[in-house]
């Protein structure tokens, strides 16, 4: 269902965003490890028969739609989702919901199908999203302590210290 008709928009979308928002390659540095560690996740979970995606011949066990949509989510941590940087319990807990509800709305919308019941799996996403929120934010901040210290830039703000 139009899941890469679109792919183009998406890339393009995420490349002018790396290229017009301040600290360009601080900002690639998260997007690149957050989507990476997100798409190790998702293929973790593929390859435990979690996730059932359709079609044959893929590189990944995830889809490439799935591989876009990681960084674009990444493109958001320093930005509408940089309050949660500071407040890793919200993270963990948004995480938990709203992590949860887009893999559920992707099997409402038959993008994936859930390998185990529906229930265990609604439970099993809830923890591992759970975790998953404040361990990004943690990669997030990483990054940015190594940026700084390559910078050598007293000006350089973390996420954390925008807010």
């Amino acid at each position: 269902m139009y899941q890469n008709q679109y792919w183009w928009v998406v890339v393009a979308l995420i490349i002018a965003h790396i290229l017009f928002v301040g600290e360009s390659l601080t900002e690639l540095a998260v997007v690149l490890v957050t989507a990476l560690a997100g798409i190790i996740t998702d293929s973790l979970l593929a390859l435990f028969g979690v996730y059932i995606f359709s079609g044959s011949g893929q590189f990944l066990p995830i889809p490439f739609w799935l591989i876009l949509l990681w960084f674009a989510f990444a493109s958001t941590l320093r930005h509408s989702l940089a309050y949660l940087s500071k407040h890793y319990r919200l993270a963990a807990g948004l995480g938990a919901v709203g992590g949860t509800l887009s893999y559920v709305a992707g099997m409402k919308l038959q993008a994936v199908t859930f390998g185990l019941a529906f229930y265990p799996t609604v439970l099993l996403l809830a923890c591992i999203w759970a975790c998953l929120m404040p361990v990004i934010f943690l990669l997030c901040q990483r990054v940015e302590a190594v940026a700084q210290r390559v910078n050598g830039s007293d000006t350089f703000q973390t996420t954390k210290e925008k807010l």
